[in-house]
């Protein structure tokens, strides 16, 4: 199985979250700022990486979404944003939602999670590695 994190990032949190888990699951990073044409289709497994700035996720990855909108249902997405709880759980289902993702967690603070057992991001690993 050939598997792709297709991902934007400003602070480069996004990016080193993708790099994280690209080595978790086996999968290359695609950074959507320097490739915004990077074709999916060629890959059986898509993870689709963003910030979110002021509520909104970047506009090279509302594009991609956008031109791949048939295959979203089968991409799993990854949000690193600000919110937690409740906020956070709307944040990421509202943007979701837009985007057409079939699967979808948000981090806050992905640093502080990577290596932690049983954090969101080592069980979004573990979601990824099942084929779930």
């Amino acid at each position: 199985m050939t598997g792709a994190i297709f991902y934007a990032t400003k602070s480069g949190a996004t990016e080193g979250v993708a790099k994280y888990i690209a080595r978790n699951i086996g999968a290359e990073t695609i950074n959507l700022d320097k490739d915004p044409n990077a074709d999916l289709s060629k890959y059986d497994r898509v993870i689709l990486g963003s910030g979110v700035y002021l509520h909104k996720v970047p506009k090279t990855v509302s594009d991609f979404a956008t031109k791949y909108a048939d295959l979203m249902p089968k991409v799993s997405l990854y949000l690193v944003c600000a919110f937690k709880d409740e906020e956070g759980d709307e944040q990421l289902q509202r943007i979701s939602s837009e985007l057409g993702v079939g699967y979808g967690v948000y981090f806050n603070n992905p640093r502080r999670m990577m290596g932690m057992e049983g954090s969101k991001l080592e069980l979004f690993i573990e979601h990824l590695n099942n084929g779930k």
